[in-house]
C-alpha cells in the first residue's frame, strides 16, 4: 500500500492497485485530483454530507452511497450490498475510493469487512490495516466486523486475494485499435455524429470483429455505472435470444431476423449513445461519403481489425483462429454471449485440424 504524494490536491492512500481510502473530497480541485489519479468510482459513507454523493456523481464518478452516521457502523444487509458493488467495480478494473468524512472509523470498518469478504480472515486483515489511519475506531464498529466475519466465513477453495487476477493483458491490442479509431475520427471530422446528432446507425444491424467486441465490452464495464450496465446487458440478452429464435426458424439472413437485429441499439438511450466516446468504428464512420468510406475501410480499417482480431484470439484462446474469424452481433457483444462463440470457434477449428 502506498500513500499519495504532496503533488496531488487529494493525497490518496492506496490499499491495492484498484482500491484507495481517504477523507471526503472538499473542493472541485480535489475531485479533479481524484480523476487525475485514476479514481473512477466512489463508495461514499458520509451521512452528514447529504449532497456530496450527488456532487461526486455530477463530477463523473460512479457513486455508491451508503450513509452511515459518524462513529457508527452500517447494518449487515446494507454492508453486504455495498461490498458486492465494490467487488464488482474492482473486478471490472475500476479504481475505487472508500471515504467517510475523515477516512478513519467508518472507512476502516467497511475496508475491514471487504478484506474479510476477500477471504483474508481477521489476522491477515489486521496486518493490512495496521499501517493505515482507516480502521474501526470504537466498539460498535469492531463488533460489526466480528459479526460480519462470522457471517462471511472463510474461503477454503482458493488462496485469499484482495483482487481478482487478470490473466490476459489486452492493453497492447486495444492500444493499436486506438490508432484505427484516430483514423476514423479524422475521416469523419465535421460530420454529424451518430449517437449525439442523430441515431441512424443505432437502427442498423451491426456486427463487430473480435478486437472491437473486446473494446466495446471493456468500455461497457468501465464507463457505465452498475445499474446502467446491468440494464443494457439485460436488454441485449433479450435481443440476442429473440434473434437466435428467429434465425433458427427463418435463417440468419431472413428479413424477420434482420428486423429484430436492427431495433434500437441496446447502448442507445433517448437516441444518445451510452459509450459515445468509444462507440464502434461503423458508428464513427457513419455519414462519410460512400466512396471515401469504402477506401477507408478497405485500405485501413478492415485489414487492421482482421490483424488485431487474430492476435486477440490467440491471446484469449491460446490457439490460432484461422483466416475467417467470426463476427458478433452487437447484442451478443453487449450481453457477453460473444465470448462463448469465440471458444466454440476454437473447438470447431481443433476438430477440423485447424483449418
Amino acid at each position: 500500500m502506498t500513500a499519495g504524494t504532496d503533488d496531488h490536491a487529494y493525497p490518496l492512500t492506496w490499499v491495492t492497485e484498484h482500491l484507495a481510502v481517504g477523507g471526503a473530497p472538499m473542493s472541485n480541485e480535489q475531485l479533479k485530483s481524484l480523476k487525475d489519479q485514476g479514481i473512477g468510482a466512489i463508495l461514499n459513507l458520509c451521512a452528514e454530507f447529504c449532497d456530496l454523493h450527488d456532487i461526486e456523481a455530477a463530477a463523473g464518478f460512479e457513486v455508491y452511497y451508503l450513509p452511515v452516521p459518524d462513529e457508527q457502523a452500517p447494518d449487515l444487509p446494507a454492508l453486504e450490498k455495498a461490498l458486492a458493488w465494490l467487488d464488482e467495480a474492482i473486478y471490472l478494473g475500476k479504481k475505487v475510493l472508500i471515504h467517510c468524512r475523515h477516512g478513519i472509523g467508518r472507512t476502516g470498518t467497511v475496508l475491514n469487512a471487504y478484506l474479510l469478504r476477500r477471504g483474508l480472515g481477521h489476522k491477515m486483515a489486521a496486518r493490512v490495516l495496521r499501517p493505515l489511519r482507516a480502521k474501526p475506531a470504537n466498539f460498535d464498529q469492531w463488533w460489526t466486523i466480528r459479526r460480519y466475519g462470522r457471517a462471511a466465513g472463510r474461503l477454503t477453495i482458493r488462496e485469499p486475494r484482495l483482487e481478482s487476477g487478470h490473466l490476459v493483458d489486452l492493453a497492447p491490442f486495444l492500444g493499436d485499435y486506438a490508432g484505427l479509431v484516430a483514423a476514423a475520427r479524422i475521416a469523419a471530422k465535421g460530420l454529424p455524429r451518430c449517437g449525439r446528432d442523430h441515431a441512424r446507425c443505432c437502427r442498423t444491424p451491426l456486427s463487430l470483429s473480435l478486437v472491437e467486441a473486446v473494446h466495446v465490452s471493456h468500455r461497457i464495464n468501465v464507463d457505465l455505472d452498475s445499474e446502467t450496465r446491468l440494464a443494457v446487458i439485460e436488454d441485449a440478452a433479450g435481443a440476442s435470444r429473440e434473434i437466435e429464435k428467429l434465425a433458427a426458424r427463418y435463417g440468419a439472413g431472413n428479413t424477420h431476423c434482420l428486423s429484430a437485429w436492427a431495433r434500437l441499439c441496446p447502448l442507445s438511450r433517448q437516441d444518445k449513445c451510452l459509450i459515445f466516446a468509444n462507440r464502434p468504428l461503423a458508428c464513427l464512420t457513419n455519414g462519410i461519403e460512400a466512396e471515401a468510406a469504402t477506401r477507408l475501410w478497405e485500405k485501413a480499417l478492415e485489414p487492421g481489425l482482421a490483424t488485431l482480431s487474430r492476435q486477440v484470439f490467440l491471446a484469449l484462446a491460446g490457439g490460432l483462429g484461422g483466416e475467417n474469424l467470426p463476427r458478433f452481433p452487437l447484442p451478443d457483444v453487449v450481453s457477453g454471449r460473444y465470448v462463448s462463440a469465440v471458444f466454440k470457434h476454437l473447438l470447431a477449428l481443433s476438430q477440423n485440424g485447424g483449418r
